[in-house]
């Protein structure tokens, strides 16, 4: 019966981020209205439908979803309204700080404004995020007047990228920008109240480590350990994080689950080592409960010593449960656990589930909690009485199948959102997770347990080797080409269905329901046997574009364009940094044209003569200027600056067919506020 409740509790989690997901899915937003009806007719059907099993476990899964499609719209609906639609491209902007984020030299700021020159005081009830240099000097809660450019929430570049106006949105965001230089003055100190000294105190403890790092340690190693400790990653090398992201390592640099569970895990079992080695302790108290209480704390102050990013805020929930669960004498790992946490995140913040890193975070969780709930608890209990020799080929083999399994379940979702897969992670974790986990992690602790008697020093120096080992591991990852794999073809069809593949399998993994997954599979592997990649890509601010010719392996681009812009178009069609210099072909002529499966492509700037070009062409892109649409023929496939101002980017596809088709940002983001497009957001 237990096991019962447990399938039908993780398959209403489950389906719960489902309606999330797709709330966020369709063209516009549901009124509250409308998804609230909708769980309540579910709900009845639910109780219409209590003495049929089948019927009540369906009609479960339907209010489940429909409950994350309601949290989801009762978000949307708390968001601001009136977003900005226009550049302030100099405006002075008055608010009070609600977050600093320090980046390198430059610190990020978000204000709630009581006064933006050019807009009326009724025109905005949101937030304004804006980066300036320096700012050391500012603490949350002061006000400030700021000579600022001002712009507005960014639609995706092309259909297809994505959309980090979203999330700034739900954040209460409604504008971005930057201060003009040192433009900026503090006219009102922060109110001394219960949490200001508490913010600043956070604040000073962050910047005394990072001075104390940068004492005892030389770069780059102090870059990492800065990352590590307070979440400070603006130090960190630009090569250097580069070979991690190549080498699958890149997660070592984002304070997450991995740092959180290590450190408090570490205070935990040290904690409980040091009390059992008592026996007056040991014997009389429940010396368990201690050592989870102060692994719950240690992880209060790590959140806010490593900046409490989103991320790390999500951590931090799903390691609560566990001691809690722990607390209250239940199983501290348990995939109802796993979906507790995994409810309560997506009740905070429902978008959480389109990004990758909650995805990737309870992929990996899930899998390795369903294993080790299994055949690796029945691996493992049989080395009891073995060999210490034996436990350590056990426990390495162990990490072997930790990172296949892993790499296979995270796969389809890094290959979706990033277009390249490492295979050489599964070998490089194999050396960075044990140095993380037995070295790095309890130097920390170490480190912040003495700084404040000014012994911090000795755990600082004794981190450096594994530091260091860590960053050659990943170099040396970084040079195996053959370990990083790019891809192109992945549609977002197929990456949910491997997913719901997935956690179906897991759930039902020791029921006959499991074999139902092939419904999800075959649906993935249908949707990515039916998807088409785009041939072409012009992005909305009418300067860059991409076109890729399949059938000679060439990527043509326009000279001029950043070193991010190229990285990001060889990312959206599959090109590794190794084959850019044979592939990608630079044009820096006025005029571009290309020859794809006998159509004619032209991209320019400006037409000196469009009545020729449509002639002559059968594509033809004109940036800056319009296209009088009565000198083309209707087979003509015309894209001006008209339609990227109003429309957004384009994406084109099917050259290689008889018919090749278009799709904008306008039409496949959908009709939401945070889509601004040529001035203007939906109503």
């Amino acid at each position: 019966m237990a096991d019962g409740r447990n399938y039908w509790i993780l398959c209403s989690v489950v389906f719960f981020g489902l309606g999330c997901a797709a709330y966020f899915s369709l063209s516009g937003r549901l009124m509250v209205e409308q998804s609230g009806l909708a769980v309540i007719l579910s709900l009845c059907g639910l109780w219409i439908s209590r003495r049929w099993i089948t019927a009540f476990f369906t009609c479960l899964l339907i209010s489940s979803f429909c409950f994350g499609i309601l949290v989801a719209s009762i978000h949307v609906e708390m968001a601001p309204s009136g977003l900005l639609t226009k550049t302030l491209y100099m405006t002075e902007v008055e608010g009070d700080i609600t977050l600093l984020e320090p980046q390198g030299g430059r610190t990020r700021i978000t204000i709630v404004p009581i006064r933006i020159d050019g807009l009326e005081q009724q025109e905005f009830d949101w937030k304004v995020r804006m980066s300036l240099p320096g700012g050391e000097n500012l603490t949350v809660g002061d006000r400030i007047v700021a000579s600022a450019r001002l712009f507005p929430l960014r639609a995706q570049s092309t259909p297809g990228d994505p959309d980090f106006s979203r999330k700034l949105y739900l954040d209460g965001i409604g504008a971005t920008g930057f201060v003009f230089g040192h433009k900026y003055r503090v006219t009102k100190a922060a109110d001394p109240g219960v949490l200001q000294p508490l913010s600043q105190s956070i604040e000073y403890i962050r910047h005394v480590i990072m001075q104390r790092v940068d004492t005892v340690l030389s770069w780059p190693e102090s870059g990492i350990a800065k990352a590590l400790i307070v979440g400070e990653r603006g130090d960190v090398g630009a090569k250097t994080a580069e070979d991690l992201r190549k080498s699958g390592l890149a997660h070592l640099l984002a304070i997450s689950g991995l740092h959180m569970g290590l450190l408090s895990g570490t205070v935990f079992f040290v904690l409980r080592f040091v009390f059992a080695a008592v026996p007056a302790i040991g014997l009389q108290f429940p010396i368990k409960k201690w050592a989870a209480v102060a692994a719950m704390l240690s992880g209060i102050i790590y959140l806010g010593l490593s900046g409490a990013s989103v991320p790390t805020q999500r951590a931090f929930v799903t390691l609560i449960i566990v001691w809690l669960a722990l607390l209250l004498d239940r199983r501290a790992i348990s995939l109802r656990l796993v979906a507790v946490a995994a409810f309560v995140i997506l009740m905070i913040r429902p978008d959480a589930v389109l990004g990758p890193s909650f995805q990737l975070s309870f992929a990996a969780v899930t899998v390795l909690v369903a294993f080790y709930d299994g055949p690796g608890r029945q691996w493992f209990d049989r080395t009891g009485e073995r060999s210490w020799l034996f436990r350590v080929g056990i426990f390495f083999i162990g990490l072997i199948v930790t990172g296949i399994l892993i790499t296979a379940v995270t796969a389809p979702i890094i290959g979706f959102h990033f277009g390249r897969i490492s295979m050489i992670g599964i070998l490089s974790n194999l050396i960075a997770i044990p140095v993380m986990a037995f070295w790095v992690m309890p130097l920390i602790v170490a480190t912040l347990v003495l700084m404040p008697f000014g012994a911090g020093a000795l755990p600082l120096w004794l981190m450096k080797p594994g530091l260091t080992l860590l960053m050659q591991t990943a170099a040396i990852a970084a040079q195996q080409e053959w370990g990083l794999w790019y891809v192109s073809q992945f549609s977002g069809i197929f990456a949910t269905g491997a997913m719901i593949t997935v956690a179906w399998v897991l759930i039902w993994r020791r029921n006959m329901v499991g074999w139902f997954a092939v419904i999800p599979m075959c649906i993935a592997i249908a949707g990515q046997v039916m998807y088409r990649p785009a041939d072409m890509l012009v992005a909305g601010d009418q300067k860059s574009w991409a076109i890729f010719d399949q059938s000679k392996d060439q990527l043509i681009l326009p000279t001029g364009i950043s070193d991010f812009q190229q990285s990001v178009w060889m990312a959206r069609f599959g090109i590794s940094d190794d084959r850019k210099d044979q592939v990608i072909r630079e044009c820096d002529a006025p005029v571009c044209s290309a020859v794809i499966a006998d159509k004619r492509i032209v991209v320019a700037r400006e037409l000196v003569n469009p009545f020729y070009a449509c002639r002559h062409a059968d594509i033809i892109v004109n940036l800056a200027h319009d296209i009088p649409r009565d000198i083309c023929p209707e087979k003509v496939m015309a894209i001006d600056d008209d339609q990227l101002w109003w429309q957004g980017g384009v994406a084109v596809y099917g050259l290689n067919t008889d018919t090749p088709s278009f799709e904008t940002v306008r039409k496949t983001a959908g009709d939401w506020p945070w889509i601004i497009i040529g001035g203007r957001s939906p109503k």
